[in-house]
Order: C-alpha cells, then structure tokens, then sequence
C-alpha cells in the first residue's frame, strides 16, 4: 500500500515503499523530512517538515 505526500516538494505523489517512516532531502525547493503519520482518517501519510534555517 502506498503512503501519500502531503506537502513539501512531492505533494500529492505517493510513496511505494512501506518500509519507511521518513524521509529526508534537500531539494530546489526546500530543505525538509517526510514523516509518516496518520491523517484525520487513520490513513497513513508522509507529511512534510520543512527544516528551519
């Protein structure tokens, strides 16, 4: 089951791999970690942290 993308630079994507639980990069547009976490249904999503500078 893929986990989707909320925020950040790949928002609305999915991610395929469900071994994971963040993500970290550095991007053109922004620096920041996908968190995988429940939304407000229980869904399981990576959602974006963007780093502080």
């Amino acid at each position: 089951m893929s986990a989707k993308y909320v925020g950040g630079p790949f928002d609305g994507g999915t991610n395929p791999d469900p071994f994971m639980d963040q993500i970290a990069m550095r991007t053109p547009l922004g620096a920041g970690t996908y968190v995988k976490e429940a939304d407000e249904n229980g869904t399981e999503v990576f959602h974006w942290v963007p780093d502080k500078d």
